[in-house]
């Protein structure tokens, strides 16, 4: 199984960069009257898809060069689903205090990444467990539908 970080580029500079964008659509009025907090949501979100990516993606790289066991894979995507659904739901929280469209639309296409990255980890999940190579196909579609949604989002693509 060849690397699947590797044709992601390293660009601590462009995730600065893409941080920055997202804060920077959080509405003045409201983060100021927020103290903040929707700017650091946005950073936050921001910085946590694409290290979910990333961990997701090492953790395929681990167990393709017999580091991880099957159940330690489905241990960890087990886990970073849960966690992504408690971010969903905490996401909609915000949201429904946002009056800015631009918010609005933020949290939606952030959402809907969080929903890909775990289908992403269902696909390594099921893979670990399989070992099939059609399960491979489905992990690889996954992997490679979510990560332009992150580029396109924290502005990585352009």
């Amino acid at each position: 199984m060849k690397s699947v970080l590797a044709g992601i580029p390293f660009r601590v500079a462009a995730v600065v960069v893409a941080i920055a964008f997202a804060v920077g659509n959080c509405s003045t009025t409201y983060a100021d009257d927020d103290d903040g907090r929707l700017s650091a949501i946005g950073g936050l979100s921001a910085a946590h898809m694409y290290t979910t990516y990333i961990a997701i993606g090492a953790t395929a790289d681990a167990f393709g060069n017999d580091v991880y066991e099957a159940e330690q894979v489905q241990d960890i995507m087990g886990g970073m689903v849960g966690m992504i659904d408690t971010l969903k739901k905490q996401l909609l929280l915000v949201q429904e205090n946002c009056d800015d469209p631009s918010d609005q639309r933020y949290i939606d296409e952030t959402i809907q990444v969080y929903n890909l990255l775990q289908e992403e980890a269902r696909q390594l999940s099921t893979f670990a467990k399989s070992r099939d190579i059609s399960d491979h196909r489905a992990y690889e579609k996954a992997r490679t539908t979510v990560w332009p949604r992150i580029e396109k989002l924290l502005g990585l693509d352009d």
